[in-house]
C-alpha cells in the first residue's frame, strides 16, 4: 500500500480532471477501459457499460442546464493507493467548486477509482464520486 500511485495511473487521474474541467469529452473518455462504471451522485446516479463515460457526461450536461451552471472546477490531491498486480485502486480528496445562477459553491468529496492494466496499459474501469459536504 502506498499514498503515491504510479506514474501511468497518476496521468490517467491528471486526464480525467482536464477532461473534465475543461468538458473536453475526448480527453475525459480517453483514460476509461470498455466495461467502466460511474458512480456519482446525480441521477440515475450508476452508468455501466458500455458507454458509461458518455452516458455519464449527456447526464451532467442535463444537470448543467437544470441548474444553470456556468463554472465547474475540480481540483484533487491523492490520498490513498494500492496497486497489485495488473490492478488498482485510489482514492482523492477532491473539491468541487460550481457557479449555478451566479452564485458559486464549493463542495467536497472523494473520488474512488479502480483501474485495470490490460496489454501493458492502465485504464480507469471504475469512477465513484462521495460527496462530504
Amino acid at each position: 500500500m502506498t499514498s503515491k500511485p504510479p506514474t501511468e495511473i497518476q496521468a490517467l487521474i491528471e486526464t480525467l480532471i482536464k477532461g473534465f474541467n475543461e468538458q473536453n469529452v475526448d480527453l475525459f473518455s480517453s483514460v476509461f477501459g470498455e466495461e467502466t462504471i460511474i458512480i456519482d451522485g446525480i441521477a440515475p446516479f450508476r452508468w455501466l457499460y458500455p458507454n458509461a463515460p458518455a452516458k455519464w457526461l449527456a447526464d451532467v450536461d442535463k444537470w448543467r442546464k437544470e441548474f444553470e451552471v456556468t463554472h465547474e472546477q475540480l481540483s484533487y490531491e491523492m490520498t490513498f493507493s494500492n496497486v497489485d498486480g495488473s490492478h488498482a485502486y485510489a482514492v482523492t480528496a477532491c473539491s468541487l467548486e460550481v457557479t449555478s445562477k451566479g452564485q458559486t459553491a464549493a463542495r467536497t468529496g472523494t473520488l474512488a477509482f479502480t483501474f485495470a492494466k490490460n496489454d501493458g496499459e492502465w485504464k480507469i474501469e471504475s469512477q465513484a464520486w462521495g460527496r462530504t459536504s
